[in-house]
């Protein structure tokens, strides 16, 4: 168990508060999923009409490409190397110069914050990812012409991000066991 300091805003939440934490976002994924949908059916609708769309807006009408596919899955990959170093190689100093054990219990645990910062940021975003690939699917078995054409590269994009997700959190766990082992935590 971590110690009070250590432990994010989420995890001192009761655990009702924490579910229905996990309820909203996956709401506003859902949200985002089919608000992504209803934007790029209004770009397409612009550029059949021969409108020039901004650089961002063009980005949003043409959806998922296998350009933005692979971004989770190299992800995942670079997080998958980390995690078989961990597991295979002899503990590694913190970054930074710690020069007393205090110091470098100290410095390990910053990583350790800074691992549980990143795997949050990567959770969200492959939830929302996630809620934007259903959203597509859903609307594709309805005979969605904009999101059967989409559907297959926005579910490989998620994958990855989901892949990433959970190849990061074993990353943590298992860091964080070594960091409870060495009493860094």
């Amino acid at each position: 168990m971590t110690q009070t300091t250590d432990a994010s805003p989420v995890d001192r939440l009761p655990p009702r508060a924490q579910v229905a934490l996990v309820g909203v976002v996956s709401l506003l994924a859902a949200g985002w999923g089919a608000g992504t949908l209803v934007l790029q059916h209004r770009l397409v609708e612009m550029q059949m009409q021969g409108q020039v769309l901004n650089p961002a807006a063009s980005f949003f009408a043409d959806g998922s490409t296998w350009s933005t596919a692979w971004p989770g899955w190299a992800a995942a990959f670079f997080f998958l190397l980390s995690a078989l170093r961990l597991l295979r190689g002899s503990p590694e100093p913190p970054v930074g110069r710690a020069q007393s054990v205090a110091g470098m219990r100290a410095a390990l645990r910053r990583e350790y914050r800074v691992v549980r910062i990143a795997l949050a940021v990567v959770d969200v975003v492959a939830m929302f990812d996630i809620g934007r690939a259903l959203a597509y699917a859903i609307a594709t078995l309805t005979g969605d012409n904009v999101a059967r054409g989409d559907v297959l590269t926005v579910g490989v994009e998620a994958g990855g991000l989901l892949c990433a997700a959970l190849v990061l959190t074993a990353w943590m766990l298992r860091f964080r066991a070594q960091l409870e082992n060495w009493g860094a935590l």
